[in-house]
């Protein structure tokens, strides 16, 4: 007997390689556009409804709580990713509130937009308008791959029967970032520091972002975008007083990070003006390597900006 085909009935559930994730920005809040979306790449996603429930505390005898109602329904959740040139430009824009320009740079700004967010699960999907992205973490750590993460609010969250996108682009497929042969470095106001990187860690968060609810709904009235702030984090091997000094004298400046792929193509992301706070340069055992951990603080320069990203584009083929 010759056994053929694959056997039926056997998943337990839904399978998460399967899944389908994928974004449109929004002409109008919490509606979602006909337009194609946008499929992403990820490593994990969170997002989920969370029921805000109040109970009166009506005075009885029959030593039990009152019925709970439900006050609101908040929608957040991360989206998680390798980092490829290309993949996450449009939720970088998100983040810092802006457009890329022509010249191929992104920096903080005011263009406020929001989102809608779709995923495919099984045979039925979640619908999720009125998202806006309330912080991004990049991480580039020795030992692993460059790292990315994007915090969410929505407005709610909608199962459909049917595919609520007309259509999909197909997401990017540039190579993941390493951190080897794709980091390019770390300068501290233009100058590479004596000891090698172990860690670098931005974080881009939207203070004061969030959601307004009202009477007559669960469901968000409408988001508030905040404002900048950017914060980080670096460890380095401690060769050399250099960068203990330049924490101690106060002094800001810019602080930045290269990565490119095999093609040539990157990012430089910068901290405009930035100081060095909390260091941790600590003999913690012997037999070992004393490293030395900074906070970074981002702070606009005069006239403002505080974060900035720029494309990075392969050499020209010499003459």
């Amino acid at each position: 007997m010759t056994f053929v085909g694959s056997t039926a009935g056997f998943l337990a559930a839904a399978q998460a390689n399967a899944a389908i994730l994928a974004y449109a920005k929004e002409d109008t809040y919490a509606t979602v556009p006909a337009v194609a979306f946008q499929r992403t790449r990820f490593t994990g996603e969170s997002f989920k409804p969370t029921n805000t429930r109040q109970r009166p505390d009506e005075i009885n005898d029959l030593a039990e709580s009152s019925q709970a109602v439900t006050t609101q329904v908040s929608v957040s959740g991360t989206l998680s990713g390798a980092l490829s040139v290309g993949t996450y430009d449009d939720l970088l824009g998100a983040v810092l509130c802006n457009d890329w320009g022509q010249d191929g740079t992104l920096s903080n700004g005011k263009v406020y937009k929001t989102w809608s967010i779709v995923e495919a699960l099984g045979e039925k999907w979640f619908v999720r308008p009125g998202a806006v992205c309330t912080s991004a973490q990049l991480t580039f750590s020795q030992g692993s791959f460059a790292q990315v993460s994007f915090d969410f609010t929505a407005a709610r969250q909608d199962p459909a029967d049917t595919d609520p996108a007309s259509n999909y682009l197909d997401a990017p497929t540039g190579t993941v970032l390493d951190t080897v042969g794709n980091f390019g470095g770390v300068t501290i106001d233009g100058v590479t520091p004596d000891g090698c990187i172990r860690t670098l860690s931005i974080k881009l968060d939207r203070n004061g972002s969030g959601a307004d609810y009202g009477t007559g709904h669960a469901d968000a009235c409408g988001v508030r975008h905040g404002e900048l702030e950017a914060s980080g984090q670096i460890q380095m091997f401690f060769k050399s007083y250099a960068v203990y000094e330049r924490y101690a004298s106060g002094k800001g400046g810019p602080i930045a990070v290269t990565v490119t792929d095999g093609t040539g193509n990157g990012y430089v992301m910068t901290f405009l003006n930035a100081v060095l706070l909390n260091p941790q340069i600590n003999a913690g055992s012997k037999n070992s390597s004393i490293m030395a951990t900074f906070d970074i603080e981002g702070n606009p320069v005069i006239g403002g900006g505080t974060f900035l990203i720029t494309k990075v584009k392969p050499a020209a083929p010499g003459g």
